[in-house]
């Protein structure tokens, strides 16, 4: 294979897909802000993963890690709050972890559980959504150019 056909095609982050490379797991029980949430990963290059309970997210995380874990707080089997607590003293840790609510007041709730980040709920700009996750990124894994 020539270099330069494995590097057009390897998934590295670019300005217009900046989170390629990068594993979602997205615990959200509601289908629309899941949706909407898939829909933002995709078009920015994310691989994603959902469970809809606290439950189906350990399952997950018994069988790979992500690089991202988003966690909405008010889920049917209990409060995000633990799930990020317990992850965010989780050795090896996952790169970001993020807590989500409808309520705004709640970002100093997953703060205090160990979250890097809070991502109010609805999540209504593509732009907002990339930002809060590369911001948390090691300079090395950000795309050089400025994002489309």
């Amino acid at each position: 294979m020539d270099d330069r056909d494995f590097f057009q095609s390897a998934p590295f982050p670019t300005p217009a897909r900046p989170l390629t490379g990068l594993t979602l797991l997205v615990v959200e029980d509601s289908r629309y802000a899941r949706d909407a949430l898939r829909l933002m990963a995709q078009h920015s290059g994310a691989r994603i993963r959902w469970a809809n309970s606290l439950c189906a997210a350990e399952r997950h995380l018994d069988i790979y890690t992500p690089s991202v874990a988003i966690i909405d707080l008010g889920l049917p089997d209990g409060d995000g709050t633990q799930l990020i607590a317990r992850l965010h003293n989780t050795s090896p840790r996952i790169g970001i972890i993020l807590g989500t609510s409808g309520d705004d007041a709640a970002g100093e709730t997953v703060l205090a559980a160990g979250a890097d980040g809070f991502l109010p709920k609805p999540v209504t700009s593509l732009a907002s959504f990339q930002e809060l996750i590369l911001s948390r990124l090691p300079e090395a894994c950000r795309p050089m150019a400025p994002r489309i």
